[in-house]
């Protein structure tokens, strides 16, 4: 039996979901189908990763994944208030062990400075007042926006809001093949406009 879809996202993954539900956004008439091999969406890094949204200071600036990092840290929060998802907005303080290190402090500090991160520099005095355990060299860094979400309850809450959209999620279902009727899969053929793998 073959179904038929406007989109087909292959991947139940973080990415996935929210490709097939901004394709549901984009085009709301559209039918939307995800696949994921696994029994649940976010079986692997998705659902099982530190959930610590970085502030995006660690990248080379004016790069992508600075330029996401950024925007992620300021919209996932939202997004899990919104929803009653706990989230955990702990900051983040970097350390240096010795003077060798002083010189990364300095250069996270650019990066932050230049992709529009909030990223203080602190004297080791400074640092102890947020942490009184934390031992560093001569300064460290604090990074306020940095926070640490559940992912497995993300995951969760976004595959309820795809399925809330209509999108149909299909798991234990895995690509085998493209052919010229469509993808193969191991439960059947889907036969889609477009296919995004993710």
């Amino acid at each position: 039996m073959t179904t038929t879809a406007d989109f087909l996202v292959i991947g139940g993954g973080v990415i996935g979901l929210n490709l097939a539900l901004e394709a549901k956004r984009r085009y709301p008439g559209s039918r939307v189908v995800l696949i994921e091999k696994e029994d649940r969406c976010g079986a692997h890094a998705s659902g099982r990763n530190s959930g610590v949204l970085h502030a995006g200071f660690y990248y080379t600036a004016d790069s992508l994944k600075a330029r996401f990092t950024r925007e992620g840290t300021l919209r996932l929060p939202r997004y899990c208030e919104e929803r009653g998802l706990r989230i955990r907005k702990c900051g983040k303080l970097v350390v240096a062990r010795d003077e060798r290190e002083l010189a990364g402090l300095e250069e996270l500090l650019r990066r932050g400075r230049r992709n529009g991160v909030e990223v203080h520099e602190l004297t080791a005095r400074e640092a102890r007042a947020i942490e009184p355990r934390v031992r560093t060299y001569d300064k460290a860094l604090w990074s306020p926006t940095t926070s640490s979400v559940d992912p497995a309850e993300v995951m969760e809450s976004l595959v309820g809001d795809a399925r809330a959209a209509g999108i149909d999620i299909r798991t234990a279902t895995a690509f085998v093949e493209r052919d010229a009727a469509g993808v193969v899969t191991t439960r059947g053929r889907i036969a889609a406009g477009c296919v995004i793998n993710a």
